[in-house]
């Protein structure tokens, strides 16, 4: 009897016992339908393919100490949760972002600078008048009213991506258009 004819659970006991072969069957037989889970969350071939290795990373150095009943549902729910912790990074590494170059655009240097946000302010104003209808009210809604992203989501009748993608575009044409505002003033 070869090893792909084996029942998962039996898998799992010989991958338990050290047995490499095993895990790379449990690696054939499920790394297809793991990338395409993942990559349906994503949208990104790197990140899908980074999520599925690390779970199969996992699996492999946990196999002594893992409780698996159900392989399939054990491996399903990892890649879920390791695709939800990197979305989550990445959401986090956006906000910073975002907080960095709203905190350039509005610090004030000097008490001159406080007779200079008004004209901060026009300038904003000029720029989100440029923008598409949609992409300044988004950005209006997360960046001056502090809406956060799920609630504009549901309020506007998008996804959280595209959300996202508004909120990025807006701060993209914000930092183009008062690049030189310091400078200038």
């Amino acid at each position: 009897m070869s090893y792909t004819d084996l029942a998962d659970e039996m898998l799992v006991d010989l991958m338990k016992s050290d047995d490499a072969d095993a895990f790379k069957i449990i690696y054939q037989r499920y790394w297809r339908q793991l990338y395409g889970f993942v990559y349906q969350q994503l949208g990104y071939k790197e990140d899908s393919e980074e999520v599925v290795h690390d779970l199969m990373l996992s699996l492999w150095q946990n196999r002594k100490h893992s409780q698996i009943q159900h392989l399939r549902i054990y491996l399903f729910i990892g890649a879920r949760n390791l695709t939800n912790k990197l979305i989550k990074s990445h959401i986090n590494l956006r906000k910073y972002r975002e907080y960095q170059l709203l905190h350039q655009v509005f610090e004030f240097k000097d008490s001159e600078d406080i007779f200079k946000a008004n004209d901060l302010t026009n300038a904003i104003e000029k720029v989100l008048k440029k923008m598409p209808e949609k992409t300044a009210t988004i950005f209006r809604m997360s960046k001056i009213d502090e809406i956060p992203v799920k609630k504009i989501a549901l309020k506007m009748d998008l996804t959280d991506k595209a959300v996202e993608y508004h909120i990025t575009k807006s701060l993209k044409m914000l930092r183009q258009h008062l690049q030189g505002f310091h400078s200038d003033n």
